[in-house]
């Protein structure tokens, strides 16, 4: 069963915020939060709704 909502939305502005401060690239930031599968997918789109400038690297 997914999050809510409100957890993945935090979840990707923590990982917008780690991204901006230089931590690595974004994959391995979403990665470091040890989610499953449906909510790693819905993090990702929030941060891409959030910031489309931001690219996967695991593609």
């Amino acid at each position: 069963m997914a999050m809510a909502m409100y957890k993945i939305r935090i979840i990707a502005a923590a990982c917008i915020t780690r991204y901006n401060n230089g931590e690595g690239d974004i994959d391995d930031i979403v990665d470091s939060y040890n989610m499953g599968a449906e909510d790693r997918a819905l993090v990702m789109a929030e941060i891409y709704t959030r910031r489309p400038d931001i690219e996967a690297t695991n593609v």
